[in-house]
């Protein structure tokens, strides 16, 4: 599939696009928005007409708030979520391994050089950028979008989401958590006393969403090609050097001046509340606004109790992974829920094999990569537990932990400054990690009651000779 617009294109094939004509950037779209996901409307939502701006200056968002065109957009066939996951956690591998074989060609043209503005020119006010929420601290153009930086020593490129304020018609703010490769980059030439060059993808295939949200290993943009299966066309910025995406909708180029900032936020986050109040944060100098014509910027609103988020699906399948490659044997599913933004509560289904298995499991999940940043939460369950269902997954801990003995804890671990409960925003991030058995003890295995209901293999005979009555 090609660019953003061929990706919409197919899913009003598909009858999941709503256009809404009308609505006002100031609240207006991010309260439709909420209502509209919290009513379990699942569609992809295309604001056009947009108070204050002319028809074609377009803005789209919930792209990936279903499991099927998150698969859709990952090149995975349908499924449930647990499906999906374990899909998911056997493509990682394959798509690692050809990582190589799919660096980013570079072209000399493409959609995003039909109109560049710069100098006076530039006019970040020229989109339709929201205000989510009432407390917010400005209008937030960067939301869905893909922050490209790159390492000043070995000139390595990355791609994250970051959020991005808007300031005036020339500068924006960028916040970037501690720890993050783009914040890395930006503190590596403020150290050597130079500006950080960034560019900003504004719009663009949810792909490119899916991987600069999500932490892979390897270049951003060898991930990109190697889920679709060619590599991603870039165009070398003028600006800054760095490479973007040839068929983005919207680019921001500029600099990060070291020792340069302004009050950046609050922000309505990912935790379900206002992270980090307002703090001083690095100052973007917009240099070059490059664009298409009748541009459509991409855009995600953080709801608190989603329904869907797609960065589960690429969280839970990469602390699958890594379990896995710590020598976790009998993993059946994980799940990082995304009512606790995909990070503070997640659930591992294992089929213990031996004294400690469960515990083993707990130990490793909190030490990875995936499972540690952010974390509360991690839950072991057995095997017949479906550990994206919550309700399955409260009986177990509700039945088969014994709150005194199959709960530990582990001190100081890694948490993020947009975290409710790190009160010192400038200093400590620490959180601690609740690990909780939640598994038939490994010795009373053959001796625990047998839980009530269906034998699975009967169960699927009825429902199979009885689907009308459920499908109907």
């Amino acid at each position: 599939m090609g660019d953003l617009r061929d990706w919409l294109a197919e899913v009003e094939r598909r009858g999941e696009l709503k256009q809404i004509d009308g609505a006002d950037w100031d609240l207006e779209i991010g309260y439709i928005q909420d209502r509209k996901v919290r009513g379990e409307d699942t569609s992809v939502l295309l604001f056009d007409n947009i108070k204050g701006y002319p028809s074609g200056y377009r803005l789209v968002t919930t792209a990936l708030n279903t499991p099927g065109r998150t698969a859709l957009t990952l090149n995975l066939p349908n499924g449930t979520k647990r499906e999906v996951v374990e899909t998911l956690r056997h493509r990682l591998p394959q798509w690692e391994a050809s990582l190589h074989d799919f660096a980013p060609q570079r072209v000399e043209t493409g959609p995003v050089l039909e109109n560049v503005d710069s100098g006076e020119n530039v006019d970040l006010l020229k989109f339709p950028a929201p205000k989510w929420h009432d407390l917010d601290g400005g209008r937030y153009i960067g939301t869905g979008c893909a922050v490209i930086t790159s390492d000043p020593n070995t000139g390595q490129v990355n791609l994250g989401t970051y959020r991005i304020m808007v300031h005036d018609e020339k500068t924006a703010g960028l916040y970037i958590s501690p720890g993050k490769h783009g914040r890395i980059h930006c503190e590596k030439y403020y150290a050597a006393g130079q500006p950080c060059p960034v560019a900003v993808s504004l719009g663009h295939h949810p792909l490119i969403l899916a991987v600069a949200a999500s932490s892979l290993r390897g270049s951003e943009y060898n991930w990109v090609g190697a889920i679709r299966g060619h590599p991603e066309a870039v165009i070398v910025e003028e600006v800054t050097g760095l490479p973007i995406p040839a068929d983005s909708e919207i680019v921001l180029a500029g600099w990060c001046p070291p020792g340069k900032s302004r009050t950046e936020g609050p922000f309505g986050e990912w935790t379900g509340y206002y992270g980090s109040s307002s703090r001083q944060e690095p100052v973007m100098r917009v240099k070059s606004v490059l664009h298409r014509n009748d541009p459509i910027l991409t855009a995600r609103h953080e709801i608190r109790n989603k329904a869907f988020d797609f960065r589960s699906l690429m969280r839970s399948a990469l602390l699958w992974k890594e379990l896995e490659t710590a020598g976790i044997p009998e993993v059946k599913g994980v799940w990082r829920y995304e009512q606790a933004g995909s990070r503070f509560f997640n659930v591992i289904s294992i089929r213990q094999r031996y004294y400690g298995h469960a515990r083993q499991t707990l130990h490793v999940a909190a030490q990875t990569t995936a499972g540690a940043y952010a974390g509360r939460w991690v839950v072991v369950v057995d095997e017949d537990i479906d550990p994206s269902n919550i309700d399955e997954v409260l009986w177990a801990m509700a039945t088969r932990c014994q709150p005194a003995t199959d709960i530990e804890f582990v001190h100081r671990s890694r948490s993020t400054p947009l975290d409710p409960l790190c009160f010192d925003k400038e200093k400590n991030y620490y959180t601690s990690l609740a690990l909780v058995d939640a598994c038939v003890p490994f010795e009373e295995k053959n001796n625990f009651p047998r839980a009530t209901g269906a034998p699975p293999e009967y169960a699927e005979e009825v429902y199979t000779k009885w689907r009308h009555l459920f499908d109907g």
